[in-house]
């Protein structure tokens, strides 16, 4: 008796349960959020790039060398002692609503830090809020910053006329080399809140400091260094990572999905 193999009934049930395989084994990518660079025209400074990535084809990459400042709008970082590569989603929220941000880091294992000079890596700023003089320079503070020195990355939430609030996230030793998932939940109502996840823990909870509602919010991430004067050198370039960038009114339209990529 022959060996005929299989039908060709059952060769095309074979063919179509292999392209479904496919289909689940390589998402569809989703486009990244929309927005454009802040405060950054070099070359080098934001591209988008096959790897490393945390999830999907592509992350983007952000590299600050000494002396990249630019100016727009009325704002001019080379002339108020900052260096930055950044990236703002056009996406924004009014005071009383509720937003949760969420975005994957990968700092290379050479990633440099100062023990002077503050690295911000994401921030939530606001149009319409407070001014003030910070070292004889004019400054429009953010509502928080996530920010890298010395040997820790902390979080500083900013309150007009009293001192910052800050809280110590992780070493940033534990950060260099992988991807670090991280959550921000905003609530800016009448009693605001700030909380930070890093790989799915909470690190920190603000809540209830003085904050005289602005126009409006909006998240800005990337490399940004302010007073870099104080190293009393040109700072070293930094790169950093980012990928499955996200913004929503809940916490699971914020967390990376590895079936549902972006960026």
């Amino acid at each position: 008796m022959s060996d005929a193999g299989p039908s060709r009934v059952a060769r095309a049930a074979m063919a179509i349960a292999a392209l479904a395989a496919l289909s689940v084994a390589a998402p569809a990518q989703a486009d990244r959020l929309p927005g454009a660079r802040s405060l950054s025209d070099t070359a080098w400074g934001y591209s988008i790039v096959p790897t490393p990535v945390r999830a999907g084809a592509q992350a983007q990459r952000f590299e600050v060398r000494a002396g990249d400042c630019a100016a727009n709008g009325g704002w001019d970082d080379c002339a108020r002692d900052r260096e930055r590569s950044e990236f703002r989603p056009d996406r924004q929220w009014l005071p009383d609503e509720q937003m949760w941000i969420g975005f994957s880091m990968y700092l290379p294992d050479v990633f440099p830090v100062s023990d002077r000079v503050k690295t911000t890596i994401a921030q939530i700023h606001q149009r319409g809020g407070p001014i003030r003089v910070a070292e004889g320079l004019l400054s429009r503070p953010p509502v928080m910053q996530l920010e890298l020195i010395g040997a820790d990355l902390r979080l500083t939430v900013h309150q007009p006329g009293a001192p910052n609030i800050q809280r110590r996230l992780a070493p940033v030793d534990d950060l260099r080399g992988r991807w670090v998932d991280v959550l921000l939940r905003h609530d800016s109502g009448p009693d605001p809140v700030i909380e930070v996840w890093l790989d799915g823990e909470r690190r920190a909870s603000v809540q209830g400091w003085d904050m005289p509602p602005p126009e409006f919010f909006y998240f800005k991430y990337g490399i940004y260094r302010s007073f870099v004067s104080r190293q009393g050198a040109p700072m070293p370039t930094q790169i950093a990572y980012f990928d499955e960038v996200r913004m929503g009114a809940s916490r699971d339209s914020a967390w990376p999905e590895a079936m549902n990529p972006v960026d």
